[in-house]
């Protein structure tokens, strides 16, 4: 445990690891361990190419305050350094099951790569396809022979020919087709030499891969069985066993990540956890949002299951307080809705239960509303809905059409390190997104599979506390298109402030407003433009 001073209050809720802003103790511990790492080469190579790592505030049982800190995964090829907390279970260790497991599946691997790799079975594959080609062509061949011989014995019989004559064209006729029936069976058992050969490699892969899958298959539960967690309660389970109750299978690298690292630790030595925050250290990369010195929730895919068993007996919360407000209608007709909707307001229904703005305005005009677009929960600002079919038509192909225009305004979090943008800077945007199924719901950079995402920016203001407001005209509408591109090291570079999913300073809501739209009335044609004031928030 690594002291940490001055003394610091904390709230009785434990830290909520995937919504949480850091307890300023974290925050403290988080900077010593850059510091620590900064100034150590050793530890800067480590580093420096990019880890999450995470901290973990403890009082022992002398009720001191102090902390514990752990790396994600492996850093410089190996899972224990100094200073740092031990993995939950030793995969590295040489003489164990895992590695001999492990170097059995590689021997496999390279008996794969030596039968597929050599050239030997592309070659046979090679000569097949030409064998089969040249049986085409001798084939072909003798059928032109023997069309020709048909018509040439066709015109003898037409001339009237004699009965040996008759008995000549017979036996031509029946020679000939024996002959294509030869040509025909020697290709055949030429082919079926050939195919064999290829059969017996691709056999031999095929049931090495079938044993390397039962292989992973097997070492992957015995792995997941050997992880052994514990909880507040006192309860021991393994993650095998984690993931088997809800339905599911762990991830590969379950287990690994800083959080369960350190929460494990505390319990397995009588420390009592007080705070949590995992935070990224060192180079950022091209497709998730992560930023040196920058607080992340935990993954979903791996640490969901696994932290909720590991949390048990540990009131959680994140101690942050959602800002609610009421919606204002801006304008209405007999075609078309606007309003305002406040932050922490669902734009439609969704799996929490929260009253989405849709079903507020069923209910005030008791009449089917629909709708045309959504903005996030956190998301405040203008919307429109149709109130009939033919209005929600038009309006939804302006949208596929891109000829609706919107803008937001939104207040970033300042840089970490003094950084370029200045007043009036503009651009655009161009960061193609995609879902990140491992951390859901986060969207991630994907030059690969994601769908094009554009977006136009102007700084309009640089605060004397660095923050930063900028305007937002999105070209197109991905899911956290503008979050993920204020974010992103490609992008503005600065996540926006309260976006705690990507890294943005904590504040009581995600400070990103919906400004104004302008679009053609559904009805009549007419271009109109609707906006809505941002009442303060950024300021």
């Amino acid at each position: 445990m690594h002291s940490l001073d001055p003394v610091f209050s904390f709230p009785e809720h434990f830290t909520d690891p995937f919504r949480y802003s850091p307890h300023p103790a974290v925050a403290l511990a988080a900077s010593e361990v850059i510091a620590r790492i900064e100034s150590s080469e050793e530890l800067s190579a480590i580093f420096d190419e990019g880890k999450m790592l995470g901290v973990l505030v403890v009082n022992n049982s002398k009720g001191e305050t102090g902390y514990l800190c752990a790396f994600s995964g492996i850093a410089g090829g190996r899972n224990e350094i100094e200073g740092f907390v031990p993995p939950i279970f030793n995969l590295l260790d040489p003489s164990g099951h895992f590695k001999r497991r492990e170097a059995e599946i590689s021997e496999i691997n390279r008996q794969i790569q030596a039968l597929s790799g050599d050239g030997r079975l592309d070659a046979l594959r090679k000569e097949l396809i030409r064998a089969e080609e040249e049986m085409d062509n001798d084939i072909h061949l003798m059928k032109s022979r023997m069309a020709a011989s048909k018509t040439r014995r066709d015109a003898i019989r037409k001339e009237g020919a004699d009965q040996t004559m008759l008995a000549s064209l017979i036996k031509e006729s029946q020679f000939e087709k024996a002959e294509l029936k030869r040509i025909r069976s020697g290709w055949e058992e030429h082919i079926k030499i050939k195919k064999n050969a290829v059969s017996d490699i691709e056999q031999r892969i095929g049931d090495l891969k079938s044993q390397r899958r039962t292989m992973s298959d097997e070492l992957q539960k015995w792995i997941f069985s050997q992880y052994k967690v514990h909880n507040n309660l006192g309860e021991e389970t393994s993650v095998w066993d984690i993931f088997a109750a809800e339905g599911l299978t762990p991830p590969g690298g379950t287990g690994e990540c800083a959080a369960p690292k350190l929460l494990e630790y505390a319990y397995l030595n009588g420390l009592r956890p007080l705070a949590m925050g995992e935070f990224w250290y060192g180079e950022s990369p091209d497709t998730a949002v992560r930023t040196k010195g920058r607080f992340y929730p935990s993954c979903t895919s791996k640490c969901g299951p696994l932290l909720r068993f590991m949390l048990k007996g540990l009131a959680t919360g994140n101690g942050i307080q959602q800002l609610h407000g009421t919606a204002s209608i801006i304008y209405e007709d007999e075609h078309i809705i606007i309003v305002s909707k406040p932050a922490g307001m669902p734009s439609v229904p969704g799996l929490d239960g929260r009253q989405a703005l849709s079903q507020l305005l069923e209910a005030k005009y008791a009449s089917e509303i629909f709708q045309i677009h959504r903005l996030d929960m956190d998301t405040s600002g203008i919307m429109v809905f149709a109130r009939n079919a033919t209005a929600a038509v038009c309006l939804k192909r302006q949208f596929e059409e891109h000829s609706i225009e919107k803008t937001y305004r939104a207040r970033l979090s300042k840089a970490q390190e003094a950084g370029e943008l200045k007043e009036g800077s503009k651009g655009f945007i161009d960061i193609p997104l995609s879902a990140d199924y491992d951390e859901r719901p986060r969207q991630k950079a994907d030059r690969i599979q994601g769908k094009k995402a554009i977006t136009e920016y102007e700084v309009l203001h640089i605060h004397p506390d660095g923050s930063i407001e900028v305007r937002f005209k999105p070209v197109t509408g991905r899911t956290h298109q503008l979050r993920v591109h204020s974010a992103h090291i490609r992008g503005v570079g600065h996540p926006i402030i309260g976006d705690l999913l990507y890294g943005g300073d904590c504040a009581s809501r995600l400070h990103l407003h919906a400004e104004s739209i302008s679009f053609n009335h559904p009805y009549t044609g007419d271009r109109i433009s609707f906006s809505t004031s941002i009442n303060g928030y950024l300021e």
